[in-house]
């Protein structure tokens, strides 16, 4: 999917919703706020629960598993969240099935007895691009893992960026978000309504999230940008004071 449009773009856009008031070189910091604010724009949209198919990844026969062995230590540099896991079998035996979808768990414990595998947890992230993961049970054979997951964001160090990966048909979803923080500098009423309307269209617009994944994440978003507008209206209460 086709991404063409850049920050610089949008601020571009948004500039006549704020009356002409600057969206970047604001207390002599170049790019900014425009910049940061539209990472973050960026982070919450590929952040979990969020699972879109433009930015999933697959990484077939990931790990090969060593009889005896929990922790396999992959090269994945572009590594966000895991979304599935799948142990393939390449010799069932009996009644055992060729492919068993692996349960995902925050962190797990060391498990000393071998058996085939049925849960995978990300143990270490070292930042530099190789992700530990722990299988449990400990393998009993060799087994190969499949592995589906979310791109991590790669942010922006100037305004020329484009949006990518989100495509230009989502658009509407990151203008809608940046026209919020933009607009939260000069009225903080205008931001809360926006990063509202923001949130929302985000949920409607998701892939495969259950009701109450969608209704979690609303609760827990519009709690912040309440709070948010909170800090907000007591910053600029405090600056009319001052003048």
């Amino acid at each position: 999917m086709a991404t063409t449009i850049t920050i610089s773009n949008t601020l571009a856009w948004i500039y006549a919703f704020l009356v002409g008031r600057p969206t970047t070189g604001v207390g002599g910091f170049a790019n900014e706020p425009g910049l940061t604010s539209a990472n973050f724009i960026m982070q919450t949209i590929l952040a979990p629960p969020f699972k879109w198919e433009w930015n999933r990844k697959r990484a077939l026969t990931a790990i090969t598993t060593v009889p005896g062995t929990s922790d396999y230590t992959i090269a994945l540099t572009d590594y966000g969240w895991l979304e599935k896991a799948t142990l393939v079998n390449p010799n069932p035996v009996g009644a055992e099935a060729p492919n068993h979808e692996l349960e995902i768990y925050e962190v797990l414990a060391k498990e000393g007895k071998k058996n085939r595998p049925d849960k995978i947890a990300v143990l270490l992230d070292d930042n530099a691009g190789n992700i530990t993961f722990r299988l449990f049970p400990v393998p009993d054979k060799i087994y190969t893992v499949d592995l589906d997951y979310q791109k991590a964001p790669i942010l922006a160090s100037v305004l020329t960026t484009t949006w990518a990966p989100i495509p230009d048909k989502l658009a509407f979803l990151y203008e809608q978000g940046l026209k919020a923080q933009m607009q939260g500098m000069y009225n903080v009423q205008l931001y809360l309504a926006g990063m509202e309307m923001f949130y929302r269209q985000l949920v409607a617009a998701a892939e495969g999230l259950s009701e109450m994944e969608k209704a979690i994440f609303l609760e827990d978003s519009l709690r912040i940008a309440r709070t948010r507008t909170a800090e907000l209206t007591s910053t600029q209460q405090g600056k009319q004071a001052r003048s």
